[in-house]
């Protein structure tokens, strides 16, 4: 079995913590700061690596986690 890891990620949920579109858009670029890759995942992002995990390319892959969080320390 593998494990996908998702990062942050800018989802519709994330962006209705915000007042508004500004304010959302302050917060992510905050959140960003943390991330060596400098921005958080588009959804697309991570819905690949949920596809790959899912196709026959990942067929000989077994106990590995698939991280997807654009550097972010994990501790």
């Amino acid at each position: 079995m593998n494990t996908l890891v998702p990062g942050l990620t800018e989802t519709p949920g994330l962006v209705a913590l915000a007042s508004d579109p500004a304010a959302a858009e302050q917060m992510l670029r905050s959140m960003a700061g943390g991330i060596p890759l400098q921005r958080v995942a588009h959804t697309a992002e991570i819905a690949a690596g949920a596809l790959f995990l899912a196709s026959d390319q990942s067929s000989f892959m077994t106990g590995s986690e698939l991280v997807l969080d654009g550097g972010e320390d994990q501790a």
